[in-house]
């Protein structure tokens, strides 16, 4: 996160560069996310508390940790955010997770171009309905 969104440049590549790097991350770790696959074909087994020990832990960390970035890039007046922990997940949701769904976490392999048309179309939905009208210095 830091490596994109510390100093923002250009706003739609620097969030398109951070989401692809998020979704390299699913080939990196293949035995974490082939776990995660099982976890969630064994969901209705495992006891609730032990999931929401899981989802705590995981998955929710990430966009979690997302959100003081997105409220540092709100407070320069690129994004207009009333709740960035929501936003963060909504940035999730249109990039990574499309990705996860379709690949299974990383399992059937999905071509580089097919990434970066879902990352880029999920970044830029993302910036229609979270982008300030004028960037700061536009007049």
């Amino acid at each position: 996160m830091d490596r994109h969104l510390h100093k923002i440049v250009d706003l739609e590549e620097d969030l398109i560069a951070f989401s692809l790097d998020r979704v390299a991350a699913v080939t990196a770790f293949p035995d974490h996310f082939a776990l995660v696959r099982t976890i969630e074909a064994e969901a209705a087994h495992i006891p609730p508390a032990i999931l929401r020990a899981w989802i705590d832990a995981g998955p929710q960390t990430g966009h979690l940790r997302l959100a003081p970035y997105l409220r540092r890039i709100a407070g320069q007046g690129l994004l207009e955010i009333g709740d960035v922990d929501r936003a963060a997940a909504h940035l999730t949701l249109l990039t990574i997770t499309d990705i996860n769904q379709q690949t299974f976490y990383g399992a059937v392999p999905l071509p580089e171009e097919k990434v970066r048309a879902i990352i880029t179309g999920g970044v830029r939905a993302f910036l229609r309905i979270y982008a300030t009208a004028s960037p700061p210095g536009s007049l």
